[in-house]
């Protein structure tokens, strides 16, 4: 099974960057390039149970993916994990951890578990090209969602 962790400081209140996190439709906002999501279906703000269909394009694929996920655990405002229940993994669960810094500051922590599926194929596909693409995707998502949110942010202040 592979592991990836990553995380960053916003510049924003823990309620404001967990309420973000909630709404499944701000992926398109953050994807990496090379990962568009096409489409987002689901309700929102997202509760434990609640499962979310996206679209996904992996480039240089040239067919979209279709990734259903469920809210696994919900812990409002430090906790959200989400598990892949349709996809390309075999196995995906993303937490999302969320820390009060104080004024007003957030740090956001991206936990991934996966496994792919095909055994030993797979486990290739991982050290090939999946392990890869994990650190340079969420690093992009870490940062666009820093942006958008400390902007949002100084707007409130200005």
């Amino acid at each position: 099974m592979g592991t990836f962790h990553a995380e960053t400081i916003i510049d924003a209140p823990i309620a404001e960057v967990f309420a973000f996190h909630r709404d499944t439709r701000n992926a398109t906002r953050i994807a990496h390039p090379a990962q568009r999501i096409l489409g987002v279906e689901g309700d929102f703000p997202l509760d434990v149970g609640d499962e979310v269909v996206l679209r996904v394009l992996v480039l240089p694929l040239p067919i979209p993916q279709r990734w259903r996920v469920r809210v696994a655990a919900l812990d409002e405002p430090t906790l959200l994990v989400d598990e892949t229940l349709d996809g390309p993994f075999r196995t995906f669960v993303h937490q999302h951890r969320f820390e009060d810094l104080g004024d007003g500051r957030t740090r956001l922590v991206d936990h991934i578990e996966y496994a792919l599926p095909l055994g030993v194929l797979g486990r290739l596909a991982d050290a090939l090209v999946v392990a890869r693409l994990m650190g340079p995707s969420f690093r992009h998502r870490q940062a666009r969602t820093r942006e958008l949110l400390e902007a949002d942010a100084r707007a409130a202040y200005a």
